[in-house]
């Protein structure tokens, strides 16, 4: 079914007529529903509605992200497809960034969604990774595809402390605290590489809520990089010297959202190639380029 109107015709109609698939639509519907009621009580009641609220929003975003990861896994009962590598970088990316986050307020919204709802956002995110990397590790580990999941990413994170403790802002005036939310920034660069490389690595496949996952993650790194383009020249020294921790918080989520949309990208593509071969069924697999046409 190649028109998008159709498909959202059919994912209603699997609902209505109660197929095998409704229990999985309707969590999905409903967790995007609860995202959007929640998203306006917070603009109601918790925001001062400054753009700033917009890193806010990425923050909640990315936790829609993990969670319908999760219900995929529940759904499913399997893992495959999954990158572990790059949740585990998410882990780390939370952990850093509450570090700072949780004590200081120099890399918060100016709005008043960063008072706690901000800190929530990415606390509730930190729960649900470590529910998915239960089941990953262990309860669907027999799905667990691990001979794909083997970018050695692992061997790039000294190089982002060692960036982040070197060459960090000013906007938490500790230097501590700055560099841990910077580590957090570097980390958070990377942190989809292994995902994309397993896609690639395994010939492509994409399931349906794995790619929703990943096109959250993409709308977060959107968000939290439209912040910074507006913010970022506040972390430029008072002595006049040249801005090196905004320019580079500017590379740093920039290619964070190029490696996202690099995915979204050649799903796109993959998606259009298949309708164009005439495979009109919903659950068909879809696959991405092989490995030689993939940049990551």
């Amino acid at each position: 079914m190649s028109n998008p109107i159709l498909r959202v015709i059919d994912f209603f109609d699997e609902i209505v007529v109660g197929s095998e698939k409704k229990a999985a639509n309707l969590t999905v519907v409903a967790s995007y529903c609860l995202f959007l009621l929640c998203g306006a009580v917070v603009a109601k009641e918790f925001s001062d509605r400054d753009f700033s609220a917009v890193l806010t929003a990425g923050s909640g975003a990315q936790c829609l992200g993990f969670f319908l990861l999760l219900h995929k896994i529940k759904v499913q009962g399997s893992v495959a497809g999954i990158s572990s590598k790059t949740l585990e970088c998410y882990v780390l990316v939370l952990m850093f960034r509450l570090g700072s986050t949780l004590f200081k307020n120099g890399y918060l919204p100016v709005d008043k969604s960063g008072d706690f709802v901000y800190q929530v956002c990415d606390v509730a995110s930190l729960l649900v990774l470590f529910q998915i990397i239960y089941c990953v590790r262990v309860k669907n580990r027999d799905t667990y595809q691990s001979e794909f999941d083997s970018l050695p990413i692992y061997r790039a994170l000294p190089g982002c402390i060692a960036l982040g403790a070197g060459f960090h802002g000013p906007l938490n005036h500790a230097p501590f605290f700055d560099a841990v939310w910077t580590i957090s920034m570097n980390i958070d660069m990377i942190a989809m590489l292994p995902q994309l490389w397993m896609l690639v690595s395994k010939g492509g496949e994409v399931e349906a809520l794995t790619s929703n996952y990943i096109a959250a993650i993409f709308v977060s790194r959107c968000c939290a990089t439209s912040f910074w383009c507006w913010g970022y020249d506040e972390m430029a020294p008072k002595d006049g010297s040249l801005n090196f921790a905004g320019y580079w918080c500017l590379i740093a989520h920039g290619a964070s959202v190029l490696v996202s949309a690099d995915f979204m990208y050649h799903y796109w593509e993959a998606k259009a190639r298949r309708q164009n071969g005439c495979l009109s069924s919903a659950s068909t697999p879809v696959v991405l380029p092989p490995s030689s046409d993939v940049i990551v």
